[in-house]
């Protein structure tokens, strides 16, 4: 649909609306990485479970996302806006309110309906900015979500040095209600494209298929990997995941249309946020863990959340910076060149983690996936934007908001089960190390996909052929 009749001062309001919207929400889903340990001994979970703090999230994402999209693409965004920041201050509300695990996961599934946040603002972005804007405009989104990561890394440590860890999740939610009061005065109504329902027998498949696989990785640490429980909920995950591809397949306005998976720059860009989710969600959990080992444990720091706030802090900033320059790395090397710098990047900071032992590599380590988020997130937004008629941004980015959902939250949930694997009652170096290798080894797999992207796309969107 042709961009909405706004004036020019107004496109910048609502840019800055947009802004301060996924500032707010991913400071709140990053703040947490620094006092995980305190929050799990606060709540009593084991180191499985207290993955679910990022994983509920991501896991709820999953759904919630492509369910956003489809609504934004057949409902006004404005509308599907406001409601995704409601549900989400409810959840951080009751996540700040819980005691127990159990509850702090309930809000965390709650929150995941922000992840939608993302791919509402790319189909704002793309119905209220002008076209020669929305390369940048979209590079902003992901300097905002990762400004963000830093800022909210590096508060985290001083705000529970001298607060109760639920002001974790006070101090968003207060920025979320500015974030919703001056988005419901100044965006504008973005009419829909077309009109349509959504697909809710694939959104309870998906949903139920991706709880299976990750409550079972949960599970492994205590049931073992080949338990007649830890294979059976493998094996129901599996069959659920299989009809839902089926019924997608056979649906006319399915939740995910996986026939667009016939394109392949989409096909590529979906594998890389599944790598992209799958590492840097991983590296939340694992850094935050390994820094605050006791320095009696031969491989812990005994750092306090204020110095591993600063461990992870160049994972964000660093990535805000690189974010709004990919249009002119683009430029210099290409569509597949920036791909290939930001897989590499990923892959090398996973491989820098086995020497941990040293501070240095440590924020070398998380500068590299700053970089890898920055540049590999903007540039994926832009490969969807020219590959893709418009009427159809919203879902297809749904299908890659999805892909670094599952990703993350299979990440996450693995990072935390390799390390119980020894038994011991803390992690081992042993532990450690593996899942440093097999992260690696899936951001070499990245590099290698990123070779498929074409040297350049320049297709216009609305010429692209679509598969209906």
């Amino acid at each position: 649909m042709p961009p909405t009749s706004i004036s020019s001062g107004r496109t910048r309001v609502v840019l800055a609306v947009l802004f301060l919207t996924l500032f707010a929400y991913n400071g709140l889903e990053t703040m947490l990485a620094p006092a995980l340990p305190l929050v799990q001994e606060a709540v009593g979970a084991t180191t499985p479970a207290i993955a679910w703090v990022f994983t509920g999230v991501l896991l709820a994402g999953a759904v919630a996302t492509p369910v956003v999209g489809r609504l934004a693409d057949t409902r006004d965004k404005r509308t599907v806006l406001l409601w995704v920041l409601a549900i989400v201050m409810l959840g951080t509300a009751v996540a700040a309110l819980s005691t127990s695990i159990v509850v702090l996961t309930i809000g965390q599934l709650l929150q995941g309906a922000g992840l939608g946040l993302l791919p509402v603002s790319a189909g704002i972005i793309r119905d209220t900015q002008p076209a020669s804007a929305i390369k940048s405009a979209n590079g902003l989104m992901i300097a905002a979500a990762t400004l963000s990561m830093g800022v909210g890394l590096l508060v985290a440590g001083p705000i529970v040095s001298v607060l109760p860890y639920t002001w974790l999740f006070w101090l968003p939610l207060a920025l979320l209600v500015v974030a919703f009061a001056v988005a419901w005065f100044v965006v504008p109504s973005c009419p829909p494209g077309e009109s349509g329902s959504v697909d809710w027998p694939g959104a309870a498949l998906l949903g139920l298929g991706v709880a299976g696989l990750l409550i079972a990785i949960t599970l492994s640490a205590s049931w073992g990997w080949l338990s007649t429980g830890t294979l059976g909920l493998l094996g129901a995950a599996v069959v659920l995941l299989a009809v839902f591809v089926v019924v997608e397949l056979r649906t006319a306005r399915p939740l995910i249309d996986l026939r667009l998976l016939a394109n392949r720059p989409v096909l590529l860009v979906c594998a890389i946020w599944f790598v992209i989710g799958f590492v840097s969600i991983a590296v939340y959990v694992l850094v935050p863990i390994l820094v605050q080992l006791p320095v009696e444990s031969g491989i812990g720091l005994g750092a306090s959340a204020t110095l591993t706030g600063l461990i992870l802090f160049p994972m964000g900033i660093i990535g805000s910076m690189v974010a709004p320059l990919t249009g002119r790395l683009e430029s210099a090397i290409g569509t597949r060149g920036v791909m290939l710098v930001a897989t590499a990047a990923l892959a090398t900071s996973s491989a820098s983690l086995l020497g941990a032992m040293q501070l240095w590599v440590l924020f070398l380590a998380t500068g590299l996936v700053g970089v890898g988020i920055g540049l590999g997130l903007t540039q994926a937004m832009n490969i969807v934007a020219a590959s893709v008629p418009s009427e159809r941004l919203a879902s297809v980015s749904g299908i890659t908001f999805v892909m670094k959902a599952v990703g993350g939250s299979l990440g996450g949930q693995i990072a935390a089960a390799l390390l119980a694997v020894s038994g011991a009652p803390l992690p081992t170096w042993g532990d450690f190390s593996f899942a440093f290798v097999v992260f690696a080894v899936v951001g070499v797999v990245a590099v290698l996909l990123s070779g498929g992207f074409p040297a350049r796309i320049t297709s216009a969107p609305e010429t692209v052929a679509m598969a209906k």
